[in-house]
């Protein structure tokens, strides 16, 4: 502020002042609207440009500030879990801090979650369902078609020319995304493979198309994340190991991350057993139902020959649903397996973070935790990702992508 005026009364005195004089304030004025230009674009830097960092992914660089800032909110939180009542009439209670540790774990996931191969799923996900739209419309064109005119005063109406346009028009955007959604499968593909996870382009298929495909990219992302915010965490614990708070810091920061990885985790467990494998269950049921009788009809005589063939069509289409169906529970078993497997780990890896954080006897022993923690995140992330079996045969892959459709509603 003292600069401000003196610049003012210099700036008022300039008239008189020699050429020389002026000069000196120009370059002062000058020099002082550098430094000012500087510091008021720090306020607007972009956070990514303040955090970047080569050892971390660009979208976790760009976001350190928020995400440690999260974690110790949780850490802070966490400890006064422990001295709160269970439950208050007024005032804070272990219910109440648990919804704010709960809350604070959700924003950090949310910066976690960040992610290629997540993004690429999300798309294909929004192509395959465009997909599905523009075959029901040329479906509906197609039969337009039928009873569209040669010719017509009436601009309402489509003649069969303009309709063979639209039909071309249509087929012509289904095979531009065909091809598209071949391009972010193998991203896909790729994403998965730069993070030590190989997939065939059938099983990258599967997997983005599965109910629960989104939901074990999400956690591959995650954990591939946390594992280079743990290697970073490894990394400062190193740079001031005198110091007990900066060393309990770092500890109770990957203590949280655990929690993170472990939540994410159960709570799949939870939609499979809650949410899949009951609308599994009953697509299996009214399948098996409808199987039967379509098969009693296609033997009864009161049917004639054609409607007791349609019967047994539809026979085979329910036995092929419920075949499909099967092959869905093994798949929806083998990830639940894979997933209990990750949760037992870490949890065992929890308890020893748990124990150092309590502790914390010497920065040695928390490099060595961050170290050992590495490798059980590298160990769990080859557990959470199952065998994905490939449908064999178009019809069972039909009905695959119809039993799809029926979970997620």
């Amino acid at each position: 502020m003292k600069k401000s005026i003196a610049v003012i009364i210099l700036l008022l005195q300039a008239s008189s002042a020699s050429a020389g004089m002026w000069d000196d304030v120009c370059d002062y004025v000058s020099g002082m609207w550098n430094d000012t230009t500087q510091y008021v674009s720090g306020w607007f830097a972009d956070d990514s440009q303040k955090a970047a960092d080569d050892t971390l992914p660009e979208n976790i660089a760009g976001k350190w500030d928020k995400l440690t800032d999260t974690l110790n909110d949780a850490l802070t939180l966490r400890d006064k879990q422990e001295t709160l009542p269970n439950s208050a009439w007024f005032g804070e209670d272990k219910v109440s801090n648990s919804a704010k540790i709960n809350a604070l774990l959700d924003r950090a996931l949310v910066i976690l979650s960040d992610g290629n191969a997540g993004t690429a799923r999300s798309e294909a996900v929004k192509l395959r369902a465009r997909l599905t739209a523009l075959r029901s419309e040329l479906d509906t064109l197609r039969n337009s078609r039928i009873n569209a005119p040669e010719s017509t005063y009436l601009f309402w109406r489509d003649t069969k020319s303009k309709v063979d346009a639209k039909i071309s028009q249509a087929e012509h955007e289904i095979s531009r995304i065909e091809h598209e959604l071949t391009a972010v499968n193998s991203r896909v593909t790729d994403e998965l493979s730069k993070l030590g996870i190989t997939l065939t382009d059938e099983q990258a298929d599967i997997l983005i198309n599965s109910v629960t495909g989104e939901d074990i990219l999400h956690n591959t992302v995650i954990f591939e994340n946390v594992k280079a915010v743990t290697a970073k965490l490894e990394e400062l614990s190193q740079q001031d190991t005198n110091n007990p708070e900066i060393v309990k810091r770092y500890a109770g920061m990957y203590l949280v991350l655990n929690d993170i990885l472990i939540h994410t985790q159960e709570e799949l467990v939870r939609k499979m057993d809650g949410d899949y494998k009951p609308k599994l269950s009953d697509i299996r049921t009214e399948a098996e139902a409808l199987r039967k009788e379509a098969l009693s009809r296609s033997n009864n005589r009161a049917y004639t020959s054609s409607q007791r063939k349609s019967f047994a069509l539809n026979a085979k289409s329910n036995a092929a649903t419920i075949q499909a169906a099967k092959l869905y529970g093994q798949l929806l078993d083998a990830q639940k397996l894979s997933l209990m497997d990750s949760i037992k780990s870490l949890r065992l890896n929890r308890d020893l973070a748990e124990n150092t954080y309590r502790t914390v006897r010497s920065s040695g022993e928390l490099r060595g935790l961050i170290h050992s923690g590495l490798n059980t995140i590298d160990a769990v992330m080859k557990l959470a990702m199952p065998e994905l079996k490939i449908f064999e045969g178009g019809n069972l892959r039909a009905e695959f992508d119809e039993i799809n459709r029926r979970l997620k509603r």
